[in-house]
Order: C-alpha cells, then structure tokens, then sequence
C-alpha cells in the first residue's frame, strides 16, 4: 500500500506538470515568508519595488494582516492559486509551495538564516523532509555546505549572495517604540525550545513566569535595578514561535517586550531593531551570525545548553564553543557582570568576533539583495 507521503509527493507532481500548461507573466513575483511580510523576502520584495520597475510584486500571507507598502493575498484563496500558477518567480523563506512549483517557474529558496543548530536533513526532523531542488542563497563557502548538507542540494544551486535581510542593518530607520535618548540598548533574542505552532517541533522547556532568561536566579526586580543603574534598556524579541509566552509589553520601566505585530504594522524587520542595539544577547540563535557585520558585542546566555545540545543531537558547527564568539554565561548574576564590563568599555571579544565574521559572511555590506536579483532574475 503506497504511503501518505509518497502519495502527496505524486499529488505534487502532478500539480507540478499540470501548472506547465499555464502560461506564466515573466514580471510577476509571489512572496511567502513565516512570518508574514519578514525576514529575506521582504527585504528583497523591497529592494525589487524600489529599484527594478515594471515587477508585478505580490504576497501570500497567512494571516488577516494588511500592508500600505504591499499587495498582499490570503493564501489558500482562489486568487492566491491563480497568481501563484501564473507567476514567473517563487521566493520564500521556509520552502513553501517548493513541491508544486513546475520547471517553468523559478523557484528561490531565501531561507530565514544561516543555521547553527542542526536543521533538515542534519535534524531529527528529517523524516519529513523531501527532495526538491531549488535556487538558494549563502554568506560564505562554509554556509553553502552547510544549506546543501541541510537540503540535499547541489552546491552549484547555492549562490554566496548574502542574506538580503541584513541590508537592513545598515539602515538607520527611525522606530518609534526605541527612543533617540543617550541609554545603552541591549537586546535579547533567543531562538524557541517550545513550538507554540507545532509542539512536536519543540526543543526544551517552556518560558514559566516570566523568566525570559530561563535561568535559576531569575528576578526582574534586579535585573531592572541593574539597567537604571547602567543608563541602559532591555529589550525582547522572543521567536515568533513562541512570543505568545509574555503577554505585556512593558515587564517594567527599563525591560520592553516587541512583538511580530509591532513590527509589521510599522512595516520593520528584526534586523532594523539591530541597527539600533549596542549589545545584542541572544543563545543558538543564528541571528548573531547577522549582528556580527555590525562588530558590537554579543552575550550568548546558554543555561540550558547540556539539554539542548542532547535534543538536537549537537550543532552544525563544531566545537561550538569557537563559533559562539562571546562570553558564555550560564545564570543572570554572571550576564550582569558581563554587561557591566562591556558597557564599561572592555570588548575583548573583538578579535574573535572578526574571524567569525569573516568565516560566516564573505559579504559585509548592504548589497545582498542586489546581488540576489542579479543573479536570478532576468
């Protein structure tokens, strides 16, 4: 008896063969990316809406958001498969729709990241992957093996472009929740260890009373003292998979909680906010491979990396220790002394910072998106 997944795979390529019969309109281009209207589709739709003229630029986004700067189409709408199987170009941040795609689309897979922890076919989740071949991206030689072992893709099909969302770095956007005072900014942005959109897909324990920090010394109290007295501001960006966690905005007066939608109704990117940071803290989180074009210092706060190292079956990049270029710190006590060092003026991980740097990102300016339409788009 043929399996559920070999039986939606012929579904798809069935589909697939049925869509080379539409005619396809060489200027249209469908945009998908989790979450809706982020990351490297966006930055790149903006750069194509801006510079290249004459591209008909649509989004299919899942939720009932709305955009004055997008056309934007609910996905799974008789509209949304009718532009979908007419468009020339398909790019997306997670994969999606790679199985329907016919051979006369071009297909772009941007991704949301350059992974440190395993993914694909380098994950326990693998059993779920499928062999599609598509057009990617990569910072450097190393990444570009490193989205080939993940996706089973021939090294040829990866292009070293960068990631088009880190031309957002060097934008210096005005934010209205971030104000233009002299306080130092730090920012925290873990990645998820519970999936708040697929359990199944969680990789540790669940934030509990607040304790953004996950460690066992976790008092706000103190740690809103500590930033009054450093002239600084915390602030949170948890994953979108789990940002539900924290209800308010406002944990207290020096500790601010933002979300997705603070970002999309203000049409920004997480990578605006890094813009205006002085220090970023942040765990396995790939993000830091993006802040490091920035050269500021970087905490990584790993209390729980026995668990999640044992979850994920180790990282990518081994030792992780000399790819996590900052201090390692395990409880709150120990972050507090680090932040108060670096504010002081002591960044004595510079050094390392830029031979990762210069590992991760052959690219270190704000050209990517105009490299990746050059290279696929004609």
């Amino acid at each position: 008896m043929i399996s559920r997944k070999k039986f939606i795979k012929i579904i798809k390529k069935i589909i697939s063969i049925l869509s080379l019969f539409i005619p396809k309109n060489n200027k249209k281009i469908i945009f998908k990316s989790i979450p809706d209207l982020s990351g490297n589709a966006k930055a790149l739709s903006e750069f194509i809406s801006k510079n290249c003229h004459g591209y008909q630029i649509l989004w299919l986004v899942s939720s009932n958001i709305e955009s004055d700067s997008f056309n934007v189409i609910k996905s799974g709408t008789l509209k949304s498969f009718y532009h979908y199987f007419t468009s020339k170009y398909v790019v997306t941040t997670h994969n999606e729709m790679i199985g329907t795609t016919s051979s006369s689309q071009t297909y772009i897979s941007l991704w949301h990241g350059m992974p440190l922890k395993k993914i694909g076919y380098l994950g326990f989740d693998s059993i779920g992957m499928e062999d599609y071949s598509a057009n990617r991206i990569a910072t450097s030689e190393i990444t570009r093996s490193v989205i080939s072992a993940c996706f089973r893709e021939k090294a040829n099909n990866i292009f070293i472009t960068g990631q088009p969302r880190n031309d957002f770095l060097f934008e210096n956007r005005i934010i209205d929740f971030i104000n233009n005072n002299d306080k130092n900014k730090i920012i925290f942005t873990p990645t998820f260890r519970v999936n708040q959109k697929s359990l199944k897909y969680s990789d540790g324990i669940a934030i509990k009373n607040n304790n953004f920090f996950r460690v066992t010394d976790f008092n706000i109290k103190i740690l809103d003292s500590f930033l009054e007295e450093q002239n600084a501001e915390l602030f949170i960006k948890l994953h979108p998979f789990e940002e539900n966690t924290l209800i308010s905005t406002e944990l207290t007066k020096n500790i601010t909680i933002i979300k997705t939608d603070m970002l999309q109704k203000r049409n920004l990117d997480i990578n605006h906010l890094l813009n205006k940071m002085d220090i970023l803290i942040t765990d396995y989180s790939s993000i830091y491979f993006d802040y490091l074009l920035l050269d500021r210092p970087i905490c990584f706060l790993i209390p729980d990396i026995d668990i999640y190292q044992s979850l994920k079956n180790g990282f990518i990049l081994e030792p992780v220790n000399f790819w996590m270029p900052g201090a390692h710190i395990f409880n709150q006590y120990s972050l507090q002394n680090e932040l108060k060092k670096i504010l002081s003026g002591k960044d004595k991980y510079q050094k390392q910072r830029a031979i990762i740097n210069n590992l991760i990102n052959f690219h270190k300016d704000e050209n990517s998106s105009e490299r990746v339409f050059q290279r696929f788009f004609f």
